[in-house]
């Protein structure tokens, strides 16, 4: 890989370094690169990005399809994908543009423009020739199925969960506490730093966040490898855009799950529950899901209650199709 790289100068070389170092950081905190059961693939996103996909299960199942957030990557999802899932579904996920192992485009308008994002998601499915599948977006992935509804509405979907957000399908939270305010502020400089050393500081600190739940100090290392992959010009771009996609509900005609955590302050439960009734008052079928003791992150920080929440809707969905 260093020879490669030297030939097309230091800067290239220094890339796979680091590159080369994360993936060994990873390794050692107990990730494995390349677990048997799954299936790594790059596809060709919009604008040409490669991502890095990654499935399990019987394409012949019914299809799921995962999003992360900002700044983590298709391994936030280690507890979905399972042979509890993946026996019944075909499960996929991938590394968003800019995030982990997937591209990381230098121009603004490639993180910007929301039909990159939505573009991606569809040269997925169309890969991975996913019929209807199920869409999941975590945080910010909610805004790229947002992206995905305005770009190609719902009807070629089978359901759609939201979770760790709404997908600016309602009216922003309020604003937080003054004293996590600041931390908030404090970390979005730091991320910003020139100096690896203050990212590193931001990363960590924010893996601190994703969760309520004390997720032991290996989940929080890797978190904070991963957050590193994300370079700080794309996570700027990516909110130098708006951000308000309340006009898309109408859109949207398949059932929908909403998932809160009752310690995550960023995502009102009060504020699905409105969502919620505004899909049921239009005739799709929406139903909350309220997490009470997790933050952030449902699925990581109660994944056997949220897998038994996922399949059931998952079921129901397929159900429905099939009538």
């Amino acid at each position: 890989m260093i020879r490669w790289c030297e030939i097309r100068g230091i800067r290239w070389a220094f890339v796979c370094l680091v590159q080369a170092a994360l993936m060994a950081m990873l390794m050692l905190i107990g990730v494995s690169p390349a677990a048997a059961e799954l299936r790594y693939q790059t596809v060709q996103g919009h604008g040409g990005v490669p991502l890095n996909v990654v499935s399990a299960g019987d394409p012949a199942n019914p299809a799921l399809l995962l999003i992360h957030g900002i700044g983590q990557s298709a391994v936030s999802f280690e507890a979905q994908m399972v042979p509890a899932l993946y026996e019944e579904f075909h499960l996929v996920t991938f590394d968003l543009r800019g995030h982990g192992n997937s591209g990381k485009p230098w121009d603004a308008q490639a993180y910007t423009d929301s039909a990159s994002w939505a573009g991606d998601v569809q040269r997925i499915v169309e890969a991975l020739d996913l019929e209807r599948p199920v869409i999941l977006g975590w945080s910010y992935g909610t805004l790229v199925v947002a992206d995905y509804l305005r770009h190609y509405g719902s009807s070629p979907l089978g359901g759609i969960v939201l979770t760790g957000a709404w997908g600016g399908l309602t009216a922003p939270p309020p604003p937080p506490e003054p004293a996590m305010a600041e931390r908030f502020a404090r970390n979005r400089a730091l991320q910003m730093s020139p100096h690896p050393a203050d990212n590193l500081r931001a990363a960590q600190d924010f893996a601190g966040m994703l969760t309520a739940r004390d997720m032991g100090e290996e989940w929080r290392q890797r978190a904070a490898a991963v957050a590193m992959m994300l370079p700080g010009y794309a996570r700027r771009h990516m909110f130098d855009r708006a951000l308000d996609n309340t006009d898309l509900v109408s859109l949207i005609e398949v059932p929908v799950m909403l998932v809160v955590g009752g310690k995550d302050g960023s995502t009102p439960e009060g504020a699905g529950r409105e969502l919620a009734a505004q899909l049921e008052s239009q005739g799709s079928r929406a139903l909350v899901q309220v997490y009470s003791d997790s933050g952030h992150s449902p699925f990581a920080e109660e994944p056997a209650r949220f897998n038994r929440d996922l399949v059931d809707f998952v079921r129901e969905v397929k159900a429905s199709q099939a009538d």
